[in-house]
């Protein structure tokens, strides 16, 4: 098995005066001498960036330095790693003065192997960290005067740690489970490919056995179901010469799988072990992946058979607090904000994620596709054949680091480009290419600007689907011009799903481009005072325009924090709080809705009526073992009395009642009868209320009612 141990500190860092040149191989005999005094340097612990400091510039170029012990009892021919998770942006490493190499790209993994360089006793670990905004890096500096619209924060961003395997290790698996389809969201089988990288670190030659099975069905949203054990087709004699690197294949069909949702994020685990003729273990790990399939067919997006119309937002990793640097605790209150926000579907941001945001939309139900940090990029960026090859490695990096992961979909290779030129056609069309030679089950698309007048002429003809960014009623043009626009794209690839990849309002937002004297009828005037509320008119007004293009699959709301966010940053708390946005997020976003609630006599019935049918609402998609919990509350809103009731699976479109009766109870008069809907993993999606006033001489009944609204179509008949 891997011995991983993280070097989260203390390290000593240093930030040069601005202006400083790169110090490279001048700086050997400096700060990367393990006799170095760095005592005056400041100490911190990993993850970490200066860009949370006001008080250092913005950009510029670091020493880190850490010192830590080997233990020099590791078993005969043991191999170590070292790995960092992200360091943003290029990164130089020395160990104990040997100058291990350099890696650009701010945000995904890259390792050193450390043979023969480690010590026993103490080590000094020294990097030179550069996060300086420059045209040919990704993210790119624009042009004097424009660059990328997020921070550039600086620093060792995410983890570093040690991995300690046997001299031959397994450097990467890539999984994909193809099923066999024999309903919606069901399926009679799943064929295995497990693809193996093998290294041979050692000088000598190795022979040996590569096994794999299926060990456990992981289920976060419900007991674990039970997993017979599932072998693939064993490798029992491989070989590799010494210092040789190759990849194996493995296959098998894995029965009656349990097929991965959002609403039900079943995950499977695969043991791989790799063993010595002799029988000794050389390196055993284990990964999760789910079983699920998409395609994209007639305008649809198809999850494991069904077609479905999907919702959600996208998250900068941007607290102030802590900046790209977040720790887990951060990353999970935001994304269980967000599935509170109903979201199930994202990009989810221009540049890969942390991998703990992929395990957790892996656990808990959201579909993504990770982008390269490729924003804006200009015909002349598009046309440097360096950055080209910084996208490929890039690309293959974040494939790399999270291929085997279920919620992510598909790929994107880029936001904003310019896309509607020759530059921009051939830089998407040959990224798109590569992408499919590294991961062929997948598909392939990026986030376009430039679809509102000649969507023809765009780079979207080279991918698989459509992703188009609009502002309408601000930078893009009127608000009635949105329905137009999307039915030109449409029409364009009749063929191919429509993904709103950002919708949104800033503030100000006229003073930044658009007309001079803004229509008040059809732009969306948003100043410091009333942003929030020309947001909230923006996304009621543009979810109707969406529900009535049955070829637009999906929509996400830019965005989850920020100036145009639902939630925002107080500093003088040093807390986020949520816009009144939020709420009207989640309501637009919730894919059932309570249409009545009637109380009498101590009995209750709710009416509700899922989302749908599918061409005429969005989100929709089929609600199964959702639940309602009630509560009945008294004075001081002490809980009197509370239970649940399973729903049955509602097909898009699907109306039902439930109906129980209210306990009395001896601690008082019920005052108020709270019902919430729950998803199968835990997750509220819609609460509401009914005051009871509950007298004995002129008690008739109570009744909440839902009202028509975006939410409630007109042509819905209302109760």
């Amino acid at each position: 098995m891997t011995l991983t141990t993280l070097l989260t500190g203390p390290w000593r860092f240093h930030l040069l005066p601005d202006g400083s040149p790169a110090i490279l191989e001048d700086a050997a005999p400096f700060c990367t001498a393990p006799a170095f005094d760095d005592s005056v340097w400041q100490t911190v612990t990993i993850p970490h960036t200066w860009n949370t400091n006001p008080d250092y510039p913005a950009e510029g170029i670091a020493w880190y330095r850490c010192t830590f012990s080997f233990d020099p009892a590791q078993p005969a021919g043991a191999i170590t790693r070292l790995r960092f998770a992200a360091v943003f942006y290029l990164a130089h490493v020395w160990l104990n003065g040997h100058y291990l190499g350099q890696h650009e790209g701010g945000y995904t993994p890259f390792e050193f192997e450390l043979s023969g360089l480690l010590q026993p006793g103490p080590n000094v670990l020294a990097l030179q960290v550069d996060n300086r905004r420059v045209l040919d890096r990704l993210p790119a500096h624009l042009y004097e005067g424009r660059s990328f619209g997020w921070r550039n924060d600086g620093g060792i961003v995410r983890e570093v740690s040690l991995l300690t395997t046997g001299r031959v290790y397994m450097v990467s698996q890539r999984i994909a489970a193809a099923p066999r389809l024999s309903g919606f969201n069901q399926a009679d089988s799943a064929h295995l490919t497990l693809t193996v990288c093998l290294r041979n670190a050692s000088a000598q030659p190795f022979t040996g056995s590569l096994t794999a099975q299926v060990t456990a069905c992981i289920a976060t949203h419900t007991h674990p179901e039970p997993c017979p054990p599932v072998s693939l087709s064993p490798l029992s004699s491989i070989t590799l010469q010494p210092g040789q690197t190759t990849s194996f294949t493995l296959e098998g069909e894995l029965p009656n799988p349990l097929l991965w949702h959002f609403d039900a994020p079943y995950l499977y685990a695969l043991t791989t072990r790799l063993a010595e003729s002799a029988g000794e273990e050389m390196h055993q790990e284990t990964l999760n992946f789910g079983v699920r399939q998409i395609d994209l067919a007639d305008a649809h997006f198809i999850l494991n058979g069904e077609p479905v119309r999907l919702v959600g937002l996208s998250r900068h990793a941007d607290t102030p607090e802590y900046g790209l640097a977040e720790p887990e605790e951060v990353m999970a209150d935001d994304f269980k904000d967000l599935k509170l926000l109903n979201m199930v579907f994202g990009r989810p941001v221009h540049y890969p994620q942390h991998e703990f945001i992929y395990d957790y939309c892996d656990r808990y139900g959201i579909l993504l596709a990770p982008e390269l940090p490729a924003w804006q990029l200009t015909a002349g960026q598009m046309s440097d054949p360096r950055l080209i090859a910084l996208a490929k490695t890039q690309l293959r990096e974040m494939i790399a680091a999270a291929a085997n992961h279920p919620c992510i979909w598909a790929w994107s290779v880029g936001n904003e480009l310019e896309s509607d030129t020759v530059a921009g056609r051939a830089f998407v069309r040959e990224l798109i290419a590569y992408v499919k030679e590294l991961d062929p089950t997948r598909p392939v698309g990026f986030a376009s600007y430039h679809l509102l007048s000649r969507p023809w002429a765009d780079a979207t003809q080279h991918a698989d689907f459509v992703m188009m960014n609009e502002y309408f009623g601000s930078w893009h043009g009127p608000k009635d011009a949105l329905p137009l626009a999307l039915d030109a794209v449409h029409q364009t690839w009749p063929g191919r799903p429509v993904i709103i990849s950002e919708f949104g309002l800033m503030s100000n937002w006229q003073k930044i481009e658009g007309p001079l004297e803004p229509d008040p009828m059809q732009y969306y005037l948003a100043n410091d005072r009333n942003a929030d509320l020309q947001r909230q008119c923006l996304i009621s007004d543009q979810m109707v325009a969406f529900r009535r293009k049955s070829y637009l699959s999906a929509a996400i709301f830019w965005a989850y924090r920020g100036p145009m966010g639902v939630v925002d940053w107080d500093p003088a708390l040093k807390c986020q709080y949520r816009r009144d946005s939020w709420e009207a997020i989640r309501k637009e976003f919730s894919p059932i809705l309570i249409k009545a609630i009637r109380a009498k006599a101590g009995k209750v019935e709710v009416d509700l009526r899922a989302r749908g049918p599918v061409e005429a609402e969005i989100p929709a998609y089929t609600l199964r073992n959702y639940r309602l919990d009630w509560k009945s509350l008294g004075a001081d809103e002490t809980l009197l009395a509370q239970g649940d009731i399973p729903l049955p699976d509602l097909f898009p479109g699907a109306f039902t009642t439930l109906k129980w009766d209210l306990p009395a109870s001896s601690a008082g008069l019920p005052k108020v009868l709270q019902v919430t809907i729950f998803r199968p993993t835990g997750f509220p999606v819609i609460e509401r209320w009914l005051d009871l006033d509950f007298s004995p001489d002129d008690y008739d009944g109570y009744v909440y009612t839902e009202s028509a609204s975006a939410n409630n179509p007109q042509w819905m008949p209302d109760f």
